[in-house]
C-alpha cells in the first residue's frame, strides 16, 4: 500500500473521529439546555420559585455558562422575594444584609427574624421616651437633620474596665453620645462623615 494512501486513510479516520466528537459535544450541550429548561420552566408557579430544584450536571464546556446561569437565577429568585415589599421593608432587608456581611458570623443571633425598630429609645418606657424625644427634637432643630437612623442605650467600658451607662443617637447627619442618667443630655456630637467607629470611650 502506498504511503500516500495510508496517510489519506488516517486523515479520513481522524476527520471522522472529530466529526463524531463534535456531534457528541453538541448533543451534550443541547441535552443540558433542554434539561435545564424542563426543570425550571414552571418555577414561577412553585411555592419556593424553584429553590428546591436540583441543577443538572453541565458538560465541561458549559461550566462557566452554568455559573453565570446560576447567578442570573439567584438574582431573579431574590427579586421575587423583595418585589412586593414596602420601601420600609426593603430598607430593613438592606440593613440586615449589610450587618450580616459586616459581622461575618461574629454573633450567633443578629435578630434577622424580627423587625428592626432602629429608634429604640423612642419606643422604650414613657419616661425614657419623653426625655429622649425632647432632646432629639432640640437637636433636630439645631443641627437640621432629617431623620433618626438608630438610637439605643449602651454600656461604656473604659480602659480601667469601669462600666458606665451611655446612649447613642445616629441621624442622617450626626452621631451623638448622650448621658441617659441626665435625661439624655448630649455629651458629644460628630458629623457622620467623620465617624469610623462609635466613640463610646471617653
Amino acid at each position: 500500500v502506498w504511503r500516500g494512501t495510508i496517510a489519506r486513510m488516517r486523515y479520513r479516520r481522524m476527520r471522522a473521529a472529530l466529526v463524531i466528537l463534535r456531534a457528541y459535544q453538541h448533543y451534550k450541550v443541547k441535552s443540558y439546555i433542554k434539561d435545564v429548561n424542563r426543570k425550571f420552566k414552571n418555577v414561577r408557579s412553585m411555592k419556593d420559585h424553584g429553590k428546591h430544584v436540583k441543577w443538572p450536571t453541565p458538560p465541561k464546556v458549559l461550566r462557566k455558562f452554568e455559573e453565570a446561569l446560576r447567578s442570573i437565577y439567584n438574582r431573579w429568585w431574590a427579586w421575587t422575594l423583595i418585589k412586593d415589599l414596602t420601601p420600609e421593608e426593603k430598607l430593613q432587608i438592606r440593613a440586615k444584609v449589610a450587618t450580616l456581611e459586616a459581622l461575618k458570623g461574629q454573633r450567633p443571633d443578629l435578630g434577622l427574624q424580627r423587625t428592626w425598630e432602629g429608634n429604640y429609645l423612642k419606643r422604650d418606657s414613657p419616661d425614657i421616651a419623653s426625655s429622649f424625644t425632647l432632646v432629639s427634637s432640640e437637636l433636630q432643630r439645631k443641627d437640621k437633620f432629617m431623620r433618626v437612623l438608630f438610637s439605643c442605650n449602651v454600656r461604656k467600658i473604659n480602659r480601667f474596665h469601669k462600666a458606665e451607662d451611655r446612649a447613642i443617637l445616629i441621624t442622617d447627619r450626626h452621631l451623638y453620645k448622650m448621658d441617659p442618667l441626665k435625661e439624655y443630655k448630649p455629651m458629644k456630637s460628630i458629623p457622620l462623615y467623620n465617624v469610623r467607629a462609635p466613640p463610646l470611650c471617653g
